[in-house]
């Protein structure tokens, strides 16, 4: 594997003209700036955006919330203990409440008791409250699977932000080393017309190409400003510090196709949708079952004095009892209000289902198209490849022919700016390639590239 800063080498033939690749004044100052701040990859790019992205934070939050609501609705199930306790003064009891015939009974103007019961829903516990669990267990499974989600289009919008800003660099790089060379041969071409080897009039192209050269310097310093301000929105962490970016390998055209990554059974975004509709099913369900009455067994125990349950006491004595049964309950709103619940659960999950199947057709058709935007991709960068051959190969002819007096200055100009644009439309064709990768990755779910960082 070369670099680009090789190719500029092959072209430095004749006199006055000096490497294509070398950097211009400007451009050298920057990178040295830059040698303290942190050079950044595709990889680093991601770890450093997942590290602390609001995003993130928020999805975790919004999991641990449905975990807690999923444990609250499996521990409802649990049967109902209550307790009370009681204390009660009379100041008087007149005698007509306390006699019966010619029997006075005695008079206790305190009253204390306490009382425990138990109670178990039945008809909740293992139907109505049992759906009521399985929807915020299938609810607590969507949002565990909506973080993976969420780190992956992070992960996506990362390596998009560094691709374009790389892609941005490697543009003003190249422009700057383009506006170089212009100024260089453009000076030569003064002395050469000074001493009145040349005419005039053969100054002009390369004056031309040293305007043009600047003014395409100035545009990709404004896209470069952009892209840095986009990654350093995504990655604050990069804020203060110069990004260092590394070189743009130069691929041979015979190299082997990248790899498309195996399809995963269940991607992240449908496997939570598919759990949303497996929540909105158990709802449908508990709404169903709230239309039948409601059956509760109990047992309770009572410790009173006195104990409405003896009939005469002389004495303050509390006396235990027990009790049990089963309770039914049923009320009209319970078939009336619940009909119209279920069929509102149930119409909310058709309608999650044909979420799902669209989403899983929608999917599909985005993968298969990212799928041909890769082959196309590869194709364009090994086409790239060659035009740079190509243009790298014409650059030098036209600089050989000059000096050997068969060609025109002007010839060397646009052949040395048709380099700089074949190059560039190289680094195009490698970034598309690489944001194609990562659009299949995305689509899959995929946090970490699956052919490697770059």
């Amino acid at each position: 594997m070369i670099r680009y800063r090789v190719l500029g080498l092959a072209i430095a033939l004749g006199v006055g003209l000096v490497p294509f690749e070398a950097r211009a004044e400007g451009a050298s100052r920057e990178e040295e700036s830059h040698a303290a701040g942190v050079r950044l990859d595709e990889a680093q790019a991601i770890d450093l955006a997942l590290r602390a992205h609001p995003d993130i934070r928020a999805a975790e939050a919004t999991r641990d919330a449905a975990k807690a609501g999923a444990t609250g609705a499996q521990l409802a199930r649990l049967p109902d203990l209550k307790i009370t306790a009681h204390y009660t003064r009379f100041s008087s009891i007149p005698a007509r409440y306390r006699s019966f015939g010619e029997t006075v009974f005695p008079q206790l103007l305190d009253s204390v008791g306490g009382r425990a019961q138990v109670v178990l829903p039945l008809t909740d516990a293992f139907l109505g409250l049992a759906a009521a669990a399985r929807a915020a267990g299938r609810e607590a499974e969507a949002a565990s699977i909506e973080v993976v989600t969420v780190r992956s289009q992070v992960a996506y919008d990362a390596r998009l932000a560094f691709f374009e800003y790389w892609n941005r660099k490697i543009a003003f790089m190249n422009a700057a080393e383009l506006l170089n060379s212009a100024e260089i041969n453009a000076k030569d071409q003064r002395a050469r017309v000074a001493a009145g080897s040349v005419a005039r009039n053969e100054l002009l192209p390369f004056e031309t190409a040293v305007d043009q050269a600047a003014m395409t310097l100035e545009t990709t310093r404004g896209e470069l400003a952009v892209a840095e301000a986009q990654l350093r929105t995504l990655v604050p962490q990069l804020n203060g510090r110069a990004i260092e970016v590394p070189d743009l390998p130069f691929e041979r055209a015979d190299q082997a196709p990248p790899s498309v990554p195996p399809k995963p059974e269940l991607p992240p975004r449908i496997a939570s949708l598919d759990a949303q509709v497996r929540a909105a099913e158990a709802r449908a369900d508990g709404a169903s079952v709230s239309r039948l009455p409601r059956l509760s067994a109990y047992v309770g125990g009572e410790l009173t004095a006195p104990t409405p349950r003896v009939f005469v006491m002389s004495s303050l004595v509390a006396v235990p009892t027990w009790e049990a049964g089963l309770q039914l309950e049923w009320s009209l709103s319970q078939l009336t209000e619940g009909s119209a619940t279920a069929a509102k659960a149930r119409h909310e999950h058709a309608a999650l289902e044909a979420k799902l199947a669209d989403a899983r057709r929608r999917l599909d058709g985005e993968r298969e198209g990212a799928k041909g935007l890769l082959s196309t991709a590869d194709a364009r960068l090994r086409r790239a490849h060659d035009r740079v051959d190509h243009a790298l190969a014409l650059a030098k002819a036209r600089r050989g022919e000059l000096e050997a007096g068969t060609a025109l200055s002007l010839d060397v100009v646009l052949a040395e700016t048709d380099l700089a644009r074949a190059k560039n439309e190289h680094a195009d064709a490698y970034v598309a390639r690489a944001i194609a990768l990562a659009r299949l990755d995305f689509i899959d779910g995929r946090v970490r590239p699956s052919g490697g960082s770059l």
